[in-house]
């Protein structure tokens, strides 16, 4: 994509012109860039140490978006592979391991809250229907490319209970006050990442601007984050969605953040 639409100021860049802006222009537009045509959500990466050109890039543009061609290659589609899909109707249980332990199975007539608040999640009585294994690459992968599954009643299983597809994921978008401290599975476009000013450092996934949530991922868990999720450069990681399970807070001055806590509850899509 060779053109950028800042909405703070409503002003289309190539990469020229936008990298002629200062640094901390850049740092605070790159944050709310989209496709001119579609209105996609849009990101920005410098020149790689590698020689790779700046681009900008938008995930996902809509059907008919002429722009779209040049990110067919960047996050794919679903593929026709039963491991990419996920039918309607089956009941999934999320493998938090790659497969190494099944999950324990909570029985369909005790559902639980896991923010402990009730009120939207599965009541007694639900029909056990066929049991689909799924990593969370799978999930994030559904719910990037199928609004028919993100606004879906399937039931998705986990150690907490059962809960429908439609209550328990939640956009970055779509993120309020009312969801403070409740535990759900996150998931959105990183807009940028940085280092905090810590000694070490924590990692920050950042999805847009102050108001936005960001996802905190502490020193403890680094090395093995960047085992899982490789990358050379901060930038690698504009553009990319990601999705996880965890509990949102709030900091002090109002920050949305959600803290990494385990790294079987987080996963990247490139």
């Amino acid at each position: 994509m060779d053109v950028a639409r800042c909405t703070l100021n409503n002003h289309d860049y190539d990469i020229p012109t936008f990298e002629a802006l200062s640094d901390h222009q850049i740092g605070h537009y790159r944050r709310f860039l989209v496709c001119p045509e579609c209105s996609g959500p849009g990101f920005y990466r410098r020149e790689s140490r590698s020689g790779q050109a700046a681009c900008f890039g938008a995930r996902p543009h809509t059907a008919r978006c002429s722009m779209a061609a040049a990110e067919a290659r960047r996050g794919g589609g679903l593929g026709p592979g039963q491991d990419e899909l996920i039918n309607r109707g089956d009941r999934i249980e999320v493998d938090f391991d790659y497969g190494a332990h099944p999950i324990v199975n909570p029985l369909p007539d005790e559902p639980a809250n896991p923010g402990g608040r009730g009120g939207r999640f599965v009541v007694g009585g639900a029909r056990r229907n066929a049991v689909m294994h799924r990593r969370l690459s799978t999930l994030l992968r559904n719910l990037m490319h199928s609004e028919d599954f993100r606004r879906s009643d399937q039931l998705i299983a986990l150690p907490e209970g059962e809960f429908r597809v439609r209550d328990f994921f939640v956009d970055f978008s779509e993120i309020g006050e009312d969801l403070e401290d409740e535990y759900r599975g996150y998931w959105g476009m990183i807009s940028d990442a940085g280092l905090s000013r810590e000694n070490p450092p924590s990692l920050w996934l950042n999805s847009g601007g102050r108001d936005d949530v960001s996802i905190v991922v502490g020193d403890a868990l680094s090395n093995v984050f960047l085992e899982r999720f490789p990358f050379d450069e901060l930038d690698d990681l504009a553009g990319a969605y990601v999705l996880i399970f965890g509990n949102l807070r709030f900091s002090q001055n109002g920050k949305k953040y959600i803290a990494l806590s385990n790294i079987e509850k987080i996963t990247i899509s490139f």
